[in-house]
Formats: structure tokens, sequence, C-alpha cells
């Protein structure tokens, strides 16, 4: 492949790249440049942070549960 291929390949590549950061950190659908400002990957850390809590919620329930039966025999 010569230089002018390699060039072709390095800007299709840029370009691709550049396309998802773009969709990644740019508005999320809704969204308003404002206060309240979030991006794809903010909403969806924010999700996977709120998601994690529940679970970890749900485990200590759980942990809990177990420990009274174990302690009153079940």
């Amino acid at each position: 492949m010569g230089k002018s291929g390699n060039f072709i390949l390095g800007s299709l590549i840029g370009v691709a790249l550049g396309a998802v950061v773009g969709y990644l950190l740019g508005p999320a659908q809704g969204s308003r440049f404002d206060a309240t400002y979030q991006s794809r990957l903010d909403r969806a850390l924010d999700e996977g942070r709120q998601a994690e809590e529940e679970r970890a919620e749900e485990l200590r329930r759980e942990f809990a549960q177990a420990k009274r039966r174990l302690a009153t025999g079940d």
C-alpha cells in the first residue's frame, strides 16, 4: 500500500473514531445544553452506579436473612 493508501486508511479510521467519540460524549436524546446536560456516557455511568447500589442493597438484605436463619437454626 502506498503513501496515498495509508493516508486514506488513516483518514477513514480517524473519521470512524471521531464518530464514536462524538456519539459517546455527545448529548443524550432530549438533553439541553444547560446545568442538567448529560452526555450518553454520563447517563450510562449514572445508570450503572444506580444499578450497582440497588444490587448491593439486595445482596445486603439476602446476607442479613441468611445470618438470621443461621442464628435461629432454620
